[in-house]
């Protein structure tokens, strides 16, 4: 295969994953997205919807930190309520977790946010912040909003 014909297979196949992996995420549940970045980073995380408050309020902390939910979502203070639900508080391990941006499933699956995309930053970007809307969205519904 010449050296244009694997610079469109690459593109091509980082459009598809980025397509896969951000289609209707939004509107989905991290168990759907889980799956799709399994597929983006080339194994099969399985469910990814996590049951945990503190890996919710660690990975809010970690999308707010590096600007991937855009003004004022609201991310931090809701941050801050979860992780006041959650035992053990700021040392909670799934919290620390989600500081980290490790995405923990309730199926013992892990997603590196900062590890997706394959070294395209763009792609990365793009992927992690629907990851980081999904989350926000999840901690909504852990509080009742």
């Amino acid at each position: 295969m010449n050296a244009q014909m694997k610079k469109i297979t690459t593109h091509t196949l980082a459009a598809l994953a980025l397509s896969l992996a951000c289609g209707t995420a939004a509107a989905q549940d991290l168990g759907n997205l889980g799956g799709k970045l399994g597929g983006v980073l080339g194994g099969n995380t399985g469910s990814m919807s996590s049951g945990s408050m503190g890996n919710v309020a660690g990975l809010l902390q970690y999308c707010v930190k590096n600007n991937y939910l855009g003004g004022d979502s609201g991310a931090s203070g809701l941050a801050s309520k979860l992780l006041g639900k959650t035992q053990g508080g700021t040392t909670n391990t799934d919290y620390q977790s989600g500081l980290s941006g490790l995405l923990k499933g309730n199926n013992g699956k892990t997603t590196n946010l900062a590890d997706v995309g394959g070294g395209n930053s763009d792609l990365k970007s793009k992927i992690t912040t629907k990851a980081c809307d999904v989350v926000l969205k999840q901690g909504k519904n852990f509080l009742g909003h």
